[in-house]
C-alpha cells in the first residue's frame, strides 16, 4: 500500500494526508481492532497475522491502513453519484480482504464475516470522508 501511496499520490498532497490518515487509518483500526476483537465484543481473532504486537494489536496491519485511507481521500471523485459508486466499492474491497486473511487462516471468525466488515467498513469510511469535508482537506488535495 505504500509503495501504491508514493508511486500515485504527489509528495505535497501525501504530507497534508499523513497526519489525518494516521488517525483515520493506524489509530482507527486499533479502536475497530479493540472493539471487535480482543476487547468489548470479541467477534473475530487475528491469529498471529502479525509478529509486531502494539497494544493487543497487530501493528504492520494497523499501519497498513494509513496509506489505504491516504489512497481513498486522494481519489474520491468529486461528482456526488460517482463518489457513492467509489465508496461502495472501496467498503466492498474491505470486506474482501477480510475474507481473504480469513481463508489464509489469519483471522479466525467468531460472530463475523464479510458482511459485518463492510457494514464497519461503511460507518469508519464515511466517518473519515465527513471528517475530510468538514476540515476542508478534500478542497486542498483537489
Amino acid at each position: 500500500m505504500t509503495f501504491f501511496a508514493l508511486s500515485l499520490i504527489p509528495r505535497k498532497t501525501i504530507r497534508k494526508l499523513f497526519g489525518y490518515s494516521l488517525v483515520w487509518g493506524y489509530l482507527g483500526s486499533i479502536v475497530f481492532i479493540k472493539i471487535f476483537d480482543h476487547g468489548l465484543l470479541n467477534f473475530f481473532h487475528w491469529v498471529e497475522a502479525d509478529p509486531l504486537v502494539f497494544i493487543e494489536s497487530p501493528f504492520l496491519i494497523n499501519l497498513a491502513w494509513v496509506p489505504a485511507i491516504m489512497i481513498y481521500l486522494y481519489f474520491i471523485p468529486k461528482p456526488r453519484h460517482l463518489f457513492y459508486l467509489y465508496f461502495l466499492s472501496v467498503c466492498l474491497v474491505s470486506a474482501g480482504l477480510d475474507e481473504i486473511f480469513h481463508q489464509l487462516g489469519l483471522l479466525r471468525y467468531i460472530f463475523w464475516n464479510p458482511f459485518a466488515r463492510f457494514i464497519v467498513a461503511v460507518i469508519w469510511l464515511y466517518g473519515a470522508t465527513w471528517h475530510a469535508e468538514k476540515i476542508k482537506l478534500l478542497e486542498e488535495i483537489r
